[in-house]
């Protein structure tokens, strides 16, 4: 049987994303099977020697492969690349809790602030304190956008509102 666990780390290269996401679905062989093309080919489009370098995964591909991949590296890669962050947010069969998700923002950023408070109370963030507030970061962005896909929800037009980026 396959192994198909991978541990996560932030990739540097384009490359090395692509990598990342063609072992997380089992190497080229199993990720062979997820998509439309041969495990020589994804291995090409992994190896970054001088014959292979300039060689990428069409996006078609990506795809296919993220929706097996425990996370999906190379649009992680390419977010990061452009400054941006991506957070999932499960909103498959969820009906619009705005009211839920407000309480929950304030909670959470109350909690955010309080352990801020606490943890720099000695004039250092230590790794684990920060861990912890990234936890409390992350819960705060995910509820926030879940927020916003709430009221965009309830706009009649489908379009973003104005000044929303």
């Amino acid at each position: 049987m396959i192994d198909r666990t991978y541990k996560k780390r932030k990739t540097g290269t384009l490359k090395e994303a692509q990598s990342a996401l063609v072992q997380m679905c089992g190497g080229p062989a199993a990720a062979a099977e997820f998509c439309r093309v041969t495990s020589t080919t994804l291995f090409n489009y992994t190896d970054d020697s001088a014959t292979n370098s300039s060689k990428n995964m069409p996006v078609d591909i990506v795809t296919e492969l993220e929706t097996h991949a425990e996370f999906p590296a190379v649009t992680e890669y390419l977010a990061d690349q452009s400054g941006y962050i991506m957070y999932k947010v499960d909103f498959t069969d969820r009906k619009s809790q705005l009211h839920i998700d407000i309480i929950e923002t304030g909670e959470e950023v109350s909690k955010l602030f309080r352990d801020w408070a606490q943890f720099i109370a000695d004039g250092v963030i230590d790794k684990s304190e920060a861990r912890k507030l990234l936890k409390i970061n992350q819960d705060v962005v995910r509820t926030l956008m879940r927020m916003r896909s709430d009221l965009i929800s309830q706009i009649d037009d489908p379009d973003i509102p104005d000044g929303t980026p």
